[in-house]
């Protein structure tokens, strides 16, 4: 991943994973996870809130999500991470989601072309209803997968160039820089409205009500079959 210039390098970030959910924090931020279905977008989002992995997952249905409360240095954030279905019945659901995040994971399988080539039509969705965010990531999941890639690191890339996005290769089945993932970009959000106060809006509870009325779905017992 690459860092601007005065920025302090990756490894010297150091965000500290806090248990309670409900302590003050200074900052609440809202990051969608989005791309085809079975790409990964739920099984990152386990590995990361949960420390847990299996092959494969129920489809999402709507939007689920996980809260994790992260600390850099004395400023402490409160991050909803909002898993969203790749489905296409699903769109007038996750599209009000959109509006409301600071900054997407756009999400392909490293051995699917086709799941970095759709990104195109889900970036113009998020810019369509949600205008240009701050910080955005392209994430090539299943780096795990190395026989079967289709997509080179260079051709992930030259597309995070293409849109301006911040690059970075996972694996959620071997916990390949998932940490990683979601601790820079809490960074990255951190950095920006730390220079940028006056964009920064704090959310509405009307917001959290709305989020909140799919927390409780139900997810449909049978397997999808593929690795999520």
């Amino acid at each position: 991943m690459k860092n601007e210039q005065n920025e302090e390098k990756e490894e010297d970030i150091h965000l500290e994973k806090i248990a309670d959910n409900t302590v003050n924090h200074k900052y609440m931020f809202r990051i969608c996870l989005i791309g085809n279905s079975c790409v990964g977008k739920t099984s990152l989002l386990a590995r990361y809130a949960d420390n847990s992995f299996k092959e494969s997952y129920a489809n999402t249905i709507g939007v689920d999500f996980r809260v994790v409360t992260l600390k850099y240095k004395d400023i402490i954030a409160n991050v909803h991470i909002w898993d969203t279905a790749g489905n296409e019945r699903f769109k007038s659901i996750t599209i009000n989601y959109y509006r409301s995040s600071h900054g997407f994971l756009y999400v392909y399988d490293i051995a699917s072309k086709e799941s970095l080539n759709n990104l195109d039509m889900w970036i113009h969705l998020t810019n369509e209803n949600c205008g240009t965010n701050a910080i955005n990531f392209l994430v090539g999941n299943k780096s795990d997968l190395e026989k079967e890639r289709e997509v080179t690191k260079e051709e992930g890339e030259e597309f995070a160039k293409k849109y301006d996005l911040i690059f970075i290769e996972t694996s959620a089945k071997n916990n390949d820089n998932v940490d990683k993932l979601f601790e820079y970009f809490t960074y990255k959000l951190i950095q920006y409205y730390q220079k940028n106060k006056d964009k920064y809006i704090v959310n509405s509870p009307e917001n959290l009500d709305s989020f909140s009325q799919f927390a409780n779905l139900e997810i449909d017992n049978k397997k999808s079959g593929c690795q999520c």
